[in-house]
């Protein structure tokens, strides 16, 4: 058996299921991995990027689309005293796309300004 026919042995769902796990699985990790980077105007494409890229490289990741916009982060595009400001919850615009044994999956990371909290949600399952 693969490594692939091994792993499903330990989930007890179907492919439809899986596969929002698996979209569940690459957003949280996006957020939780990059939240308090250090980002400037210089280097906020070549973070966007990196997240792009590493996302991308995770098991089933079709596409991986990362927009940061420092305008809406917590200091308005404002640099801190050392010139730099920190990722925040509401600067990433994200959107995912995964399949899974056929079955693709579409996930958006967007702050939604009336709940005051980045929502990470399925756009698209088919």
């Amino acid at each position: 058996m693969d490594k692939e026919g091994i792993a499903d042995n330990y989930f007890n769902c179907d492919d439809r299921e899986r596969t929002a796990f698996e979209l569940g699985i690459k957003l949280g990790s996006l957020f939780h991995q990059f939240i308090g980077a250090p980002v400037t105007e210089d280097n906020a494409k070549i973070l966007s990027r990196a997240m792009e890229e590493t996302t991308e490289r995770q098991a089933y990741v079709k596409s991986a689309k990362i927009n940061i916009d420092l305008g809406r982060g917590k200091r308005d595009g404002k640099e801190g005293v050392f010139e730099y400001n920190t990722l925040t919850e509401d600067m990433i615009e994200a959107e995912i796309t995964v399949e899974y044994k056929g079955i693709e999956a579409v996930g958006i990371l967007k702050y939604i300004k009336e709940l005051n909290y980045p929502l990470m949600y399925i756009d698209k399952l088919e």
